[in-house]
């Protein structure tokens, strides 16, 4: 006879956990046995040494004011069959589902399950789900805050704005040193860089407000910096108060990038978050691309300011918009405990039939607290534990690889490239530039799911070291055409590689209870490379001219060696499974 001769609650493992002791003896008595707060077993014949079936029907109970809840498929009081071992330990993980569920055999006894609760037969589903319209307004109306950040990038790219030789020049010629005439190349850089600055404190500071404020109020609250960065920018006289107008609207380009890919990836069912997390890449390098289109328009004394008004149009949309056609993030609703808020939104993303698989791929962890009737909350985790001290490196090798690859450079020295080449007025340069980084991120969705996220990753740094190779062979040996046909293949590796995947994989990698403030950490240090390239390369490039891409190509084959090493696999995976091979590495 098998009987459970233990249910209870469990801190030994992360989370509130279920650990069923299970005393097996062969018997043919047919009667039930009650044990434990959990319910009854029905007698089985068995041999002790095998594998054997327990049927039993459990109810939720509260235990040191832990309300337990489940993490692999089960629904309160409907009967589960669980195959198990004489005295194996089963840690039940994941969210309720009314279906009948058979577990894998447990091989250990500390309560980590073999298997998660997004198991073939949730994939399978998942993967049938057609997402409703809520999901993609929701998503496309958070891309608006990823576009303030590429236009921003972009919006002061014209060298008649700053040219140090006209502004310089006494008396200045008409049309030259369109913004603030007479600045000087301190102000202008420190102008240049506030932004950059403002995002790298916006991104590293947002993360408690996602935790503690939801992500779809974070981002309207960011809204505000967006509109007072822009309306600062437009009026000032100076250049000092106009870098105060850009610093504000770094903290909104900061807090976008932090919070945008966590906040997509939740909404996102599994098989869909490599695709519909190119948004943010895609959004910001389209963000890009207009200012370089307008300067053909706003090369005026004027024209700057229109160009500096616009993200206040941005902001303005998200939030008239947002309170109707967008949604809370339901991963951070069960990390609340509002539960039935959860599904109430997982049922507008994809369907009252779904609520249940989707349940089945979100990770669960609540607030004690604040967590609803029948349901368990776990402490609050750091992201310094040492348990996700491998996907924190993890994410910051990410972030630090995509912005010490040298992209900013390019961009920064694409101007004199083309220029080189015959092709005198920068505007052209830019545009050309600018156009050819969009359309790469457009196919990467395809082929991350086809060969892998990861793989994309190594190709991509693979490929940037070779075409770093060839720009700096073309600089040396003074092509310019082999020169502009490098530039752009280097552009277009990043943009189906590096640029877009980063932001996706470091949402992945983290579990939903550390993921705003991992990401924000992340983003923040992506930020702070940012800051370093964009103030330390005209200076590297005056030192080392025609081999000014040199550092890059050693960065770069060190980020390929660290990445080889330490990214996982994550397209397609729930946050259970990735956090099962992240475990599963860090007790090698």
């Amino acid at each position: 006879m098998c009987t459970i001769t233990a249910v209870r609650c469990s801190r030994e493992v992360e989370g509130a956990s279920l650990h069923i002791s299970v005393d097996c003896r062969s018997t043919t008595n047919s009667s039930q046995d009650k044990a434990g707060a959990g319910g009854g077993a029905a007698p089985v014949q068995t041999n002790p040494a095998a594998p054997f079936i327990v049927r039993f029907t459990f109810r939720c109970y509260n235990s040191n004011s832990y309300n337990f809840y489940s993490q692999w498929p089960y629904h309160c009081c409907k009967r589960q069959s669980l195959p198990l071992q004489p005295s194996d330990y089963v840690t039940m993980a994941d969210p309720m589902d009314s279906a009948n569920y058979e577990v894998a055999n447990s091989p250990n006894k500390t309560g980590a399950a073999p298997v998660g609760a997004f198991d073939e037969a949730n994939k399978a589903a998942a993967r049938l789900i057609k997402p409703n319209a809520i999901l993609y307004t929701s998503a496309l109306l958070s891309w608006l805050q990823p576009f303030q950040s590429g236009w921003s990038t972009s919006q002061m790219n014209l060298s008649q704005y700053n040219d140090t030789d006209q502004c310089n020049a006494r008396p200045m010629a008409e049309g030259t040193c369109l913004m603030f005439p007479g600045h000087s190349k301190l102000e202008w850089t420190f102008a240049v860089n506030a932004w950059i600055f403002g995002a790298m404190v916006g991104s590293l500071c947002c993360g408690h407000f996602s935790d503690k404020y939801g992500r779809k109020k974070t981002l309207m609250g960011n809204c505000i910096f967006m509109i007072v960065g822009g309306i600062v920018q437009t009026v000032v006289s100076n250049v000092w108060l106009f870098s105060v107008g850009r610093l504000i609207a770094g903290l909104a380009s900061g807090t976008a990038t932090a919070t945008i890919g966590s906040y997509v990836n939740e909404l996102s069912p599994p098989h869909m978050r490599n695709t519909l997390g190119l948004g943010l890449q895609i959004f910001t390098t389209i963000g890009i691309l207009f200012p370089a289109i307008a300067f053909f328009f706003a090369n005026t004394s004027s024209g700057w300011r229109y160009l500096a008004a616009f993200p206040v149009v941005l902001g303005a949309a998200y939030l008239l918009l947002a309170p109707t056609m967008c949604v809370e993030s339901p991963a951070w609703l069960l990390t609340q405990g509002r539960t039935e808020e959860a599904k109430q939104v997982i049922a507008r993303l994809y369907g009252e039939q779904h609520v249940q698989t989707a349940l089945s791929w979100l990770e669960v962890a609540k607030k004690p607290e604040n967590a609803e009737e029948g349901f368990a909350a776990p402490a609050k985790e750091s992201m310094f534990n040492p348990r996700y001290r491998l996907q924190l490196l993890t994410g910051i090798l990410l972030s630090c690889s995509q912005q010490l690859s040298g992209i900013n450079a390019v961009f920064y020295y694409s101007g004199s490239i083309f220029s080189d080449a015959g092709i005198s007025d920068s505007r052209v340069g830019t545009l050309v530039i600018d156009f050819i980084n969009i359309w790469p991120a457009f196919f990467t969705g395809v082929l991350a799911n086809r060969f892998g996220a990861r793989n994309m990753i190594l190709w991509g740094l693979s490929g940037m070291v070779i075409m770093s190779i060839g720009m700096t062979v073309a600089f040396v040996v003074d092509v310019s055409a082999l020169s502009i046909v490098f530039t752009a293949l280097y552009v277009i590796v990043f943009g189906v590689t590096l640029g877009p995947l980063v932001w996706v994989m470091t949402a992945d990698i983290f579990p939903d209870s550390i993921r705003a403030s991992a990401s924000s950490l992340c983003i923040g240090i992506n930020w702070l490379c940012n800051l370093i390239v964009g103030v330390s390369y005209p200076y590297v490039s005056d030192a080392l001219n025609d081999y000014a891409y040199v550092p890059f190509v050693v960065l770069l084959a060190i980020f390929y060696l660290l990445a080889l090493k330490m990214v996982p696999e994550t397209s397609g995976k729930s946050a259970e499974e990735i956090q099962a091979e992240y475990d599963s590495r860090r007790e090698q």
